[in-house]
């Protein structure tokens, strides 16, 4: 349509998911007038919504009722939209539920917060939620910046912005810095723990002053810039050992968030894993399903990598196993060996009610034993031994080898 009528055209979208979208597609034209190309610009049909009339605004406790929805499968879970593209906080536990809670009623104020939680927990998501239901979300820009990846030698002047010829590269024009950037937003300093030392000094000087004065200026430049941070490290412990600026780190931690680990939170698992399976369905456009039996085996790992090391495993399962349904007996070509080992530990487990009682002897006894029982319980689940065969995994010839040996074994010791 944008290329027919070489105009502006905005049209409502559904995906496969019955999710509704706000698609605008804008041509492009050159200095001759003509159509070079169109750009489409599609966006959350909430986040359009809310954008676009910022007069009304969206209190807290109107977002609960309106975005903090329960979704209904076959197994209920809750998901908060936190008005960014794919941006979403997944959860089912009492523990989650009371940081999101707790983060909701954050955005009625203007405090500092500093998030705490380890690696891939989502303290990202818990900003981007306090910040979109905040007025400033109404106001200005949310903007993140790690500081763990900010070059040392440019610390000062990527946060707080340069004078023109302030230094040899720089800019003839200048340029404003992170600070300025989120002016009547929200600046969100993810890794916040590593921030050189005479950074740290200079940002308490601003969050004190609310000031900010450019590197080779010397005008301090006043601003309206609410700060949340964010750090996986021990800032006390950092503090202690002279790592951290100890009055940097009471006026960073105003008001304290604790996200729990995926560890702490077992029945945010299984929710996690379906909402991830069902996005990379639409994304891929693939369909497989993932065995209630999986899901639950992954409850027993201690994800060090947490949510974020979980959607990996997901993402690595829907795209790489050929199968259309994925179940436990792939885990093992794509799991951390911690991993594979506990599957080890559970399958064996699960084994025990039908062991032989006589399991005993030397170790090469003991393991024909174990794989004369195995056989034979499998023998009683299938109806054929080729059925038989593929669950186990081998051939039908190694499989009916196999029980005639050990039967001949086994006869022959009763004999």
């Amino acid at each position: 349509e944008g290329l027919k009528q070489k105009k502006t055209i905005t049209k409502e979208v559904r995906t496969v998911a019955r999710k509704s979208l706000l698609n605008t597609a804008s041509p492009v034209f050159d200095s001759a007038g003509n159509l070079r190309y169109v750009v489409s610009n599609i966006r959350n049909q909430v986040v359009f919504s809310h954008n676009l009339k910022p007069q009304k605004y969206v209190s807290p406790e109107e977002f609960c009722i309106n975005e903090f929805s329960q979704i209904k499968t076959d197994l209920p879970y809750k998901v908060v939209d936190t008005w960014g593209d794919g941006y979403e906080i997944v959860f089912n536990s009492d523990a989650m539920a009371a940081v999101v809670e707790l983060a909701v009623q954050l955005g009625r104020v203007d405090s500092t917060v500093l998030v705490h939680g380890e690696t891939g927990v989502g303290k990202e998501l818990v900003t981007r939620l306090i910040h979109s239901t905040s007025p400033r979300s109404q106001s200005g820009c949310f903007i993140k910046v790690n500081c763990a990846s900010l070059p040392a030698n440019l610390v000062e002047s990527e946060l707080f912005g340069y004078e023109p010829g302030a230094f040899t590269g720089a800019l003839r024009s200048g340029k404003i810095g992170y600070f300025q950037e989120a002016e009547g937003g929200t600046l969100f300093l993810d890794e916040v723990a590593e921030l050189p030392l005479e950074v740290q000094a200079k940002l308490l000087d601003i969050l004190q002053d609310r000031q900010v004065c450019r590197v080779g200026g010397t005008r301090n430049v006043p601003i309206d810039v609410r700060i949340l941070a964010a750090t996986n490290r021990n800032l006390e412990q950092m503090v202690s050992d002279g790592e951290f600026r100890k009055d940097l780190y009471y006026r960073l931690n105003v008001i304290p968030i604790e996200v729990p680990p995926l560890r702490e939170r077992a029945e945010d698992i299984a929710v996690l894993v379906k909402h991830f399976a069902a996005k990379l369905r639409e994304k891929y456009n693939i369909n497989k399903e993932i065995d209630p039996k999986l899901i639950k085996h992954l409850t027993d790992y201690s994800w060090p990598g947490n949510v974020r090391e979980l959607y990996n495993l997901v993402e690595r399962l829907m795209v790489t196993v050929s199968h259309d349904k994925i179940t436990l007996s792939h885990l093992s070509e794509h799991l951390p060996t911690s991993l594979s080992s506990a599957s080890s530990k559970q399958f064996f487990a699960e084994q025990q009610s039908y062991l032989p009682n006589n399991f005993s002897g030397t170790l090469k006894e003991m393991v024909n034993k174990f794989e004369l029982a195995m056989i034979e319980k499998m023998l009683e689940q299938c109806n054929t031994h080729a059925e038989a065969a593929k669950k186990l995994g081998i051939s039908l010839s190694s499989f009916t080898r196999r029980l005639r040996k050990q039967r001949e074994q086994e006869g022959c010791r009763q004999e």
